[in-house]
């Protein structure tokens, strides 16, 4: 089986053909896909997607480039959101660094009230952390301590396509996150994305496709879907030697802990 834990089928890229891409990833062995929100319109499509379908699981949150217009009334409905049972996750939430859509403090700001959010919810966080692998720890340090996060426990939240080196992995992973494998591990040049995968420990390791971005060698610019989910796997196995049913089967165990989530009776197998 294989949980794709972070995509957005509530873009646009997918209308008109949602039932076809769900179609693939069930054929692929999909048993899990979390839907990650981003802004108010997002997370209301996102509830209204997983609504329709036992494979898709909501996650709801305010990516960072959308920190500078987020509002108090709409931090004040995240926190009504994210309470609610079929709400698995607050995410995407973050710091981005990179492109710098919202101002340094903004973000911050943004991030620290949905940090806040999920510890009253006790709902897991999916993180990005583009361009601030470094800055964003000290965020997560204290919503690891407020969580009273203890290694052995259930994570409380996952790195999603995690960019930095391996020192900083573990280092996430030590405050009790696990770490999302995307499809650029596939890519040629992407050495640091395998080492992480065959030195991390493989509880921590989970596999995304963020899509309709991201995808695998073989699809390069095209529309990614969860289906493809699998070229990360296989890349994970390669990386450390093992067979790709024993990647697949920990990395949705992995997810399906970190989530809550029970997974559907009956699922495909690898």
């Amino acid at each position: 089986m294989l949980f794709d834990t972070h995509c957005h089928l509530q873009e646009s890229v997918f209308d008109g053909d949602i039932g076809r891409v769900l179609e693939r990833a069930l054929a692929s062995g999909v048993c899990g896909i979390t839907l990650c929100g981003y802004d108010a319109s997002a997370n209301v499509k996102t509830l209204e997607m997983a609504a329709t379908s036992e494979l898709l699981h909501a996650a709801v949150g305010y990516h960072p480039h959308e920190a500078k217009d987020v509002t108090a009334a709409q931090l004040v409905e995240l926190d009504t959101l994210a309470s609610l049972p079929e709400v698995v996750c607050v995410g995407e939430i973050g710091l981005d660094f990179f492109r710098d859509h919202s101002p340094e403090g903004a973000q911050r700001r943004i991030l620290d009230s949905q940090l806040d959010i999920a510890v009253r919810t006790k709902k897991p966080v999916s993180v990005h952390s583009r361009g601030a692998e470094d800055a964003i720890y000290s965020h997560l340090a204290r919503y690891s301590a407020a969580c009273g996060w203890r290694p052995g426990q259930r994570e409380i939240g996952v790195m999603h396509c995690f960019g930095g080196d391996l020192d900083q992995a573990r280092g996430y992973v030590a405050l009790g996150f696990g770490i999302s494998v995307a499809c650029p591990i596939t890519y040629p040049a992407n050495n640091k994305a395998r080492m992480m995968a065959r030195e991390l420990p493989l509880e921590s390791l989970v596999v995304e496709t963020d899509s309709p971005y991201l995808p695998p060698q073989p699809f390069r610019g095209q529309r990614n879907e969860p289906a493809h989910v699998r070229y990360a796997v296989d890349a994970i196995a390669a990386a450390r030697g093992l067979p790709a049913w024993m990647v697949a089967e920990a990395t949705t165990n992995n997810a399906a802990r970190l989530f809550g989530v029970r997974l559907p009776a009956g699922a495909a197998t690898w």
